[in-house]
């Protein structure tokens, strides 16, 4: 019999806090929601620390809690695809391991969805002790996405949310190296409600999200839903080829009139700078297309699971031949 819900989360050297999360979503669902028909499916990407060690602990003491392993790390995204792809619940939570995503808010997600709702996204409205500068980078990257995206993602929008098993079932059809679940969520629809919550600060480690992957994170769901960066090149390239064409006339005109000719190693330059540095931001642009192109032709799998806690990683020790 598959359990009622799936506790999906994706775990990056977060040995600190995966008891305390065990601990709280337990209560949450046997003492507040009563059910005991629930998998915590922790998926370990990469992690250098004991976090594998702890999650099999935790199997052990209870088979509810289930576990798998990646290779090496594949990515916050591609985790939680794996949490989906092997998700039993009639309905999946994501959540991430730090405790920012508050346990307690499970009991609201899963009243919304015994009330017909298919996707229960989960909108942070502030997070405590976030700084200035991170703060405001995510307002921007999710800015940028909504400007030029033919998907909205909400502002505040996070990787906390429930997903009903049809929502799941479509997801785990898709195969996007590229992957943003924010976005394909709200591109499948469904019938989806968005409530406010307030990010609690980290319970123990430090985030793994540096500038460099949420600049990925933004790139990827710009290109992933939208081709306005192309739609960009074709009229930076027409408004060039125009300013281009408007100074040669201003220039054949004044010599025509007045028989000035504009010399200097300056204009040169600058002429060459521009046509130059717009050609790179032109073919830059379109290498970005081109290689998800690439990366996709390859048919690679989306990660790899080297262990889970159901099948142990076989014992390689050899003995030794008899001489």
């Amino acid at each position: 019999m598959n359990p009622e819900i799936s506790i999906v989360v994706p775990v990056l050297n977060e040995e600190g806090s995966i008891p305390e999360l065990y601990k709280r979503v337990r209560a949450v669902l046997e003492e507040r929601v009563g059910i005991s028909a629930f998998e915590i499916l922790f998926v370990d990407d990469g992690s250098r620390d004991r976090s594998w060690e702890i999650i099999h602990g935790l199997h052990q003491a209870d088979p509810r809690v289930k576990g798998l392993r990646f290779s090496r790390n594949f990515g916050h995204q591609k985790a939680l695809k794996a949490g989906l792809d092997h998700a039993l619940g009639d309905a999946v939570i994501s959540m991430d391991c730090d405790l920012q995503h508050p346990p307690a808010l499970i009991e609201t997600m899963i009243e919304k969805w015994r009330d017909g709702f298919d996707t229960v996204n989960m909108v942070k409205t502030s997070t405590e002790k976030l700084g200035f500068f991170r703060r405001n980078i995510t307002k921007l990257g999710y800015g940028i996405i909504n400007l030029f995206s033919d998907i909205r993602i909400q502002p505040g929008g996070s990787d906390f949310r429930l997903l009903d098993r049809q929502v799941v079932e479509q997801i785990k059809r898709l195969s996007e190296d590229h992957l943003l679940l924010r976005g394909i969520v709200n591109w499948l629809g469904f019938h989806i409600v968005n409530i406010d919550y307030k990010a609690d600060e980290r319970f123990a480690g430090t985030s793994q999200y540096t500038l460099r992957k949420l600049t990925y994170l933004v790139v990827s769901g710009l290109m992933s839903f939208s081709t306005a960066p192309l739609r960009f090149v074709v009229w930076l390239g027409m408004t060039v080829a125009g300013g281009s064409f408007l100074y040669g006339l201003f220039l054949f005109v004044k010599w025509m009139l007045y028989g000035v000719v504009i010399s200097g190693w300056l204009t040169i330059i600058l002429l060459i700078l521009l046509v130059g540095g717009t050609n790179l931001l032109v073919i830059g642009i379109v290498g970005e297309y081109i290689a998800r192109i690439y990366e996709s032709g390859k048919k690679r799998p989306e990660y790899i699971v080297l262990e889970d806690t159901e099948q142990p990683r076989r014992n390689r020790s050899r003995s030794k031949p008899n001489p």
